[in-house]
């Protein structure tokens, strides 16, 4: 499928997603995010890609909504913004948080507003010390959304993320870090590529029916009780241990080897 907005490039077990407006830092314009749901869609359907990398070309990941098709879409619409929220966001986090294997998002600058949320909605994040997030939706009158509040919250805690959403603070690479949103930030391109490469090297020979287990249990127990937490556990065991990854781990092990998983 050709794309315009984005270059979707496959290696391997690898699918690589670079959103491809650098002229304007990756600002996501309909057309963007159409080809990003449909490029996550067609990474879900395929079962030979296990890691999904999204990153984007030029000095930023993405400083979100692109504010001249806002400016277009209210003078056609009115400012019917939860409509485009609903129709045109939602569906790339829900993409995101559902799809069948894991991912990694790369920045290597900002990621601002809906691109923010992007990056909170991928599993991983590799950094540069060029890196920060900034939920500025407030300095324009906004609140957060495409579940920034959501995963914000649960990533660095109620306090730390009230403050930065209430005052539009960067966060930048060092508090990524230091609040658990990055393992590290990188001053140079080949360490950055160095852990990139580890990385999805070793979730792509990993049981990845697991990984998307793992990641819905985390997104399903947020609020629950502990008694709804335990049954949603049991049943992750229980559909897990159908796999033919945990089926032939078990053999592995006891047969002192190492287990391969092939993701099935």
């Amino acid at each position: 499928m050709t794309f315009q907005d984005i270059v979707a490039e496959s290696q391997g077990a690898l699918l690589t997603i670079s959103l491809n407006r650098p002229e304007a830092l990756n600002a996501l314009t309909a057309r963007l995010r159409q080809e990003l749901l449909q490029a996550l869609r067609g990474a879900d359907r395929n079962p030979e890609l296990r890691v999904v990398v999204i990153r984007g070309h030029g000095r930023a990941f993405s400083v979100g909504q692109d504010l001249k098709e806002m400016t277009e879409y209210y003078e056609a619409h009115g400012p019917r913004l939860g409509k485009l929220v609903q129709d045109e966001y939602i569906p790339i986090v829900q993409a995101l948080r559902n799809l069948s294997k894991p991912t990694v998002a790369v920045l290597e600058g900002a990621a601002v507003g809906g691109g923010m949320a992007l990056a909170l909605a991928a599993d991983f994040r590799v950094i540069s010390t060029r890196a920060q997030m900034v939920p500025g939706f407030v300095n324009v009158g906004l609140a957060p959304d495409t579940g920034t509040a959501f995963l914000l919250g649960r990533s660095i805690g109620y306090a730390r993320a009230l403050s930065v959403c209430l005052t539009g603070q960067p966060i930048k690479a060092a508090q990524l870090v230091e609040w658990g949103l990055a393992a590290s930030a990188h001053d140079s391109a080949e360490s950055l590529n160095e852990e990139l490469a580890q990385l999805t090297d070793k979730l792509s020979h990993g049981p990845t029916k697991a990984y998307a287990v793992i990641r819905r249990l985390f997104d399903q127990s947020a609020h629950l009780p502990l008694e709804a937490v335990l049954g949603l556990e049991r049943d992750a065991q229980e559909e897990l241990a159908q796999t033919q990854d945990h089926q032939s781990s078990i053999a592995a092990f006891l047969a002192k080897q190492t287990p391969e998983f092939h993701g099935q």
